[in-house]
């Protein structure tokens, strides 16, 4: 019998049948995870600003040196089935990551060199050495109910992921299916949820949910691309964009004579308008980016006003470096043409981006050829360090302002991926450490105004945009989300939706 009709019923894109209910199993794909916000909470959490905040831990305290982290367990809290949530919870989640059984390398790594005890009132972790991100990675760590699961259990957590478990979000699962997930609010949750259920249907691609949408059979859907955006406004849809963590870059290959000149590094950098990319390829789903911070980070953000391209001046700095205008129409230095390759992967909006950018860079007499390959043969490309004078490319940051994997002199592949072929600057690299290391709000904040001020003398890349992902919702919802996060943090504010 089909239940009563949901509050809430949103459309959802996965491969995965049923869908897995252990945000830890099938991390990799954004339905799990999104769905495991609904589901479970973390130590601590990302506020508006994407601070580490409160959540099952009333805070965090650090010692002297750096290396222990102290997170206090608010005292009261239960699972949806009444049991207490307790640190054995805690540490049974993060043995099960350690263990040589979990399965996911990737979401493991960071918790490897962490070794997490039963201190008072809480949890301490002990720490490898130095990490002022680990308060974020915390907010990535969902506790789950483990710490009375037999040993046996645990092992068969990846084949039982399916089946729900206790949870501590606002919802608890009624039922999952191949074709749906039923929720109800959790009776033990931190806060009253207005939604008496909520429905999430499985769709296997974009298009099956967006005609869905434009149907009426759902009230929501996750855009997370301009062209996705575009579709579901046109439908009636009204938008809730988030600015995420990730960010887009114009990478400079300084190995050759042509970019390895900083003259038109800088003059490409004067010549990119931003506003242009926005509004064009990208459609608003995108906040203008300068420095290498993502918008998502807003609260370490140092103050950067984008810049209006200046084309006269671009010239002006071209000429004075030797690259004149030749009789074709494109700039040369001596026998060496200013003719660029710019590598895409053929993920959208990407390839549309690359193509204004083309353009740009043409009307101050550069001779730009976009050439698009597959996700994977870009990352090749550019670990190979060959083959490319400029790429246009996509990372994921995560939420701390810790960029030194991206930009540290070091952070050469594998270590990190700094694939720009510049010169080492033990400036930049002082400021990096001093971003990844100190852990004051204040301190970090400055640092990263010395990283985006080194960076932009040392000119590795231009820095375009930050993607936002917008949920979009029929009229008849009223929903409240946060202005910065990844796809799952549209659920941040759940508890205060309602219908009408």
């Amino acid at each position: 019998m089909r239940p009563a009709t949901p509050d809430y019923r949103e459309a959802l894109v996965s491969g995965e049948r049923p869908l897995s209910l252990n945000p830890l199993v099938g991390a990799a794909d954004p339905a799990v995870h999104d769905v495991g916000e609904l589901l479970y909470r973390r130590l601590l959490t990302l506020n508006d600003q994407a601070v580490p905040s409160a959540d099952l831990g009333s805070g965090f305290s650090i010692s002297q040196d750096g290396l222990s982290y102290h997170v206090p367990l608010m005292a009261g809290q239960q699972w949806s089935n009444g049991n207490p949530i307790t640190a054995a919870d805690v540490l049974a989640t993060v043995t099960w990551l350690q263990s040589r059984g979990f399965g996911d390398p990737a979401t493991a790594s960071p918790w490897l060199d962490v070794h997490a005890r039963r201190d008072g009132n809480g949890i301490t972790f002990d720490l490898a050495g130095p990490r002022a991100s680990f308060p974020a990675q915390l907010t990535q760590l969902p506790v789950l109910p483990l710490g009375s699961l037999t040993g046996k259990a645990v092992q068969a957590l990846r084949s039982t992921s399916a089946t729900p478990m206790p949870s501590s979000g606002p919802f608890r699962v009624v039922s999952n299916t191949a074709t749906a997930i039923t929720l109800s609010p959790n009776p033990h949750g931190a806060s009253a949820v207005h939604l008496n259920q909520v429905e999430i249907d499985l769709y296997a691609s974009f298009a099956e949910a967006a005609a869905s949408f434009r149907a009426g059979r759902v009230d929501g859907i996750v855009a997370t691309d301009p062209v996705q955006r575009s579709q579901l406004l046109a439908a009636g849809g009204m938008p809730h964009d988030i600015s995420t963590f990730r960010f887009v870059d114009l990478l400079f290959n300084q190995r050759g004579p042509v970019l390895g000149d900083s003259a038109v590094r800088q003059a490409i950098a004067a010549s990119i308008d931003r506003a242009q990319l926005v509004s064009g390829p990208l459609r608003g789903a995108a906040a203008p980016q300068v420095g290498p911070l993502p918008a998502g980070i807003a609260w370490a953000l140092p103050q950067q006003a984008v810049p209006t391209p200046d084309r006269t001046l671009t010239g002006a700095t071209l000429d004075a470096a030797g690259w004149k205008t030749a009789a074709d129409g494109v700039r040369a230095h001596g026998g060496t043409r200013l003719q660029l390759r710019l590598a895409v992967a053929d993920v959208v909006p990407l390839p549309a981006l690359a193509a204004v950018i083309a353009t740009q860079l043409r009307t101050v007499a550069m001779d730009v050829t976009v050439t698009t390959m597959p996700a994977a043969a870009l990352r090749q490309l550019l670990v190979s360090g060959a083959n490319f004078d400029l790429a246009l490319a996509d990372w994921e940051n995560g939420p701390d302002p810790d960029v030194s994997s991206y930009w540290r002199s070091t952070a050469v592949p594998p270590a990190g991926f700094n694939v720009s072929g510049g010169i080492a600057d033990p400036f930049l690299d002082q400021a990096l450490d001093r971003l990844a290391t100190l852990t004051t709000a204040s301190a970090r904040m400055a640092a990263a105004a010395t990283v985006s001020s080194q960076l932009a003398d040392d000119l590795p890349a231009v820095f375009l945009e930050t993607p936002r992902v917008s949920l979009v919702l029929h009229p008849g919802i009223t929903a409240v989300v946060p202005p910065v996060g990844d796809s799952s943090a549209r659920f941040a504010h759940i508890a205060g939706w309602h219908r009408g």
